[in-house]
């Protein structure tokens, strides 16, 4: 018998991850960049986007892409990205607490 596939797991974008409030994601990403968003992007236009490659999401392989304009984020990863070549592997704890203008997010490097 085929899974059943839900409202939710139907019209969400299943090649970007998704951080949701107050639910802790454990993310393996790789290939980090920065990328302006062009101008006729729908969300963020002309805003620098945290991208990287996301190859394992709560225990599962993928094969995803972050894509982070939030500048309480990129404040949050950047003292674990920087001064790091952009092809080694980081596994994060990330945990999005409030939304919108009240948004905070915790993350930590999980060695190992």
């Amino acid at each position: 018998m085929a899974k059943e596939i839900t409202w939710d797991e139907a019209t969400e974008n299943q090649n970007f991850v998704k951080l949701k409030p107050d639910m802790q994601k454990i993310l393996v990403l790789t290939n980090w960049r920065f990328e302006v968003k062009p101008e006729d992007s729908k969300v963020a236009a002309g805003e620098i986007a945290f991208m990287a490659d996301c190859i394992e999401e709560d225990g599962e392989q993928v094969e995803k892409t972050v894509d982070w304009t939030s500048k309480r984020l990129k404040t949050k990863l950047r003292p674990i990205f920087e001064g790091l070549p952009s092809n080694v592997k980081i596994k994060l704890s990330i945990l999005q607490v409030g939304e919108s203008f009240n948004t905070q997010y915790s993350v930590k490097k999980i060695e190992g």
